[in-house]
């Protein structure tokens, strides 16, 4: 299984612009994060950007799926390299990977024009902290 839930944050540059300059940056940009979610969403799981009401701009990502799905970090990775005063959390849960952290939650910050992998303190590890292990089968940490 293959879970992730992420927010974003999407921030353009702003070197003292009149209004009317920055809302067009800001329209630009969310064209193109608009399409760079077209690439990423297969329809299966959830891809939406936002307007709140004080016109910040959100990105939202979640999806629980049967297998990896990499095109999630590919986003993000798109965010941090194309918007980089933007700003937020991915987090993922693969409990087929091979890598020893099948049993941990793992945490993408995106800040500053990077996206950096993380432990997560705060679901992990997934057996016992959110489940019972299965009877007889040894927890891995």
């Amino acid at each position: 299984m293959f879970e992730f839930h992420g927010w974003a944050t999407i921030r353009v540059p702003d070197p003292d612009l009149n209004p009317d300059r920055r809302q067009a940056l800001e329209a630009i940009a969310l064209e193109r994060l608009r399409e760079a979610i077209r690439a990423a969403d297969d329809q299966f799981s959830l891809f939406e950007v936002k307007i709140t009401g004080n016109e910040l701009i959100v990105l939202y990502a979640h999806g629980l799926r049967n297998h990896r799905y990499g095109k999630v970090v590919e986003l993000f990775q798109w965010v941090a390299r194309e918007l980089p005063d933007s700003y937020g959390l991915l987090y993922e849960h693969d409990d087929e990977t091979d890598d020893g952290k099948e049993n941990a939650f793992r945490v993408w910050r995106l800040a500053r024009g990077t996206l950096s992998e993380m432990s997560d303190p705060f679901l992990s590890p997934c057996i016992p902290t959110l489940e019972d292990a299965w009877p007889g089968e040894p927890v891995s940490e």
